[in-house]
């Protein structure tokens, strides 16, 4: 792991605690044969240091963010439906679709689910810790922390 993000990564930025996010992160991680995100947790230094620059508050665990082109000229911290639209088609042609879904509908649905997704799915008492595995692909956190009941 480490704490800089590479020239042009693509970065996923997702509520750590959350059980649902981060089954989306291991299911992203399972289907991304060529490497194309790199993920962080919302809670970490590394996030809050871009939703910062980009004018965003740190404290919205609600939303999901995708940092695209990171550190070039045409760098964006996309959110909830863009973020969505930036991930899913990049990994399954069919995905597509969401390009024409409006944008104010996945928004909707998206922060629908978000308010929801603790008691549909249950919360970790500290941010998931990345397996041996994903450790690669995580660009921040984890060496010391623990997830309930693992170690």
């Amino acid at each position: 792991m480490t704490d800089a993000i590479p020239v042009g990564a693509n970065v996923v930025f997702v509520d750590g605690e959350c059980v649902f996010c981060n089954r989306v992160v291991s299911f992203i991680l399972a289907h991304d044969a060529g490497g194309l995100f790199h993920f962080g947790h919302l809670q970490g230094k590394l996030a809050k240091e871009v939703l910062a620059r980009h004018a965003r508050i740190a404290s919205d665990l609600d939303s999901v963010y995708v940092l695209v082109a990171a550190g070039t000229p045409d760098e964006q911290l996309l959110r909830d439906g863009s973020a969505a639209r930036a991930i899913w088609p990049r990994l399954f042609w069919f995905a597509a679709i969401l390009r024409w879904v409006p944008l104010p509908l996945l928004d909707f649905f998206y922060r629908a689910f978000a308010r929801r997704r603790y008691r549909l799915f249950g919360k970790y008492d500290v941010c998931h810790v990345p397996t041996r595995e994903e450790r690669g692909r995580f660009l921040e956190g984890g060496q010391g922390e623990t997830v309930a009941g693992q170690p």
